[in-house]
């Protein structure tokens, strides 16, 4: 691991992410299975929210949107892709000698997943094969991820890890009451415009680096 010379002069920092559509992003698999699940208008939607609100307009709405995701994120959680940015961010982290912990809000299972594929599993999986855990790759250990059943869970984690950060695509958790005071709140939101509230909102993950490492450096 590149860490400075002199580790008692190394600053210690935990940086706090979300996995799933921060780390990992799903646009194209929600598209190509929406369209295979039958949902042929999928094929011009952009993003995993225009999937979504595309399946919700069927008949079993919302379950069928169940459906989609517990297949995306079980049997086809190998095809999902490192977003942009993230790679240089952890190596980033690493260089600078700071440590990283990945809290998601994600059950061992779909309830609508006939093959009830465990999707924690499969997230580690995943994470294992674009070298999250090598040591030539971004050096984080399994201890590093924390999988919780609740956004209550995911909540206290973050709290009881003291992150002094915390990233995540989703406004929700930063407005929970109990969101940890004191770790600074980094919103990633692809796309304009851009949503304002109780955190930074960045569109890309270069810009939220250089922001993130300059205000914590």
């Amino acid at each position: 691991m590149n860490r400075p010379t002199n580790l008692l002069e190394a600053r210690s920092v935990l940086i706090g992410l979300d996995f799933d559509n921060t780390i990992a992003g799903y646009d194209r698999v929600f598209r190509e299975a929406a369209v295979a699940a039958g949902f042929p208008g999928a094929a011009r939607a952009a993003t995993k929210k225009q999937v979504r609100d595309l399946v919700r307009l069927s008949p079993e709405a919302d379950i069928a949107w169940q459906r989609l995701q517990a297949l995306v994120y079980g049997r086809l959680m190998a095809e999902a892709e490192l977003i942009d940015g993230v790679a240089e961010f952890l190596a980033e982290c690493r260089r600078r000698g700071w440590d990283v912990a990945i809290v998601s809000h994600k059950t061992e299972t779909a309830p609508h997943d006939p093959e009830r594929i465990n999707l924690r599993h499969a997230a580690l999986a995943w994470m294992e094969a674009k070298g999250f855990f090598a040591k030539t790759g971004f050096g984080l250990k399994r201890t590093d991820v924390h999988f919780c059943a609740t956004r209550a869970e995911k909540i206290v984690r973050i709290g009881a890890l003291r992150c002094a950060a915390f990233v995540d695509d989703l406004e929700e958790v930063f407005a929970e009451a109990d969101f940890p005071a004191g770790v600074e709140r980094y919103l990633y939101h692809p796309g304009q415009p851009l949503p304002t509230g109780a955190y930074l909102a960045f569109s890309d993950w270069n810009s939220l680096g250089r922001h993130l490492f300059h205000r914590l450096g």
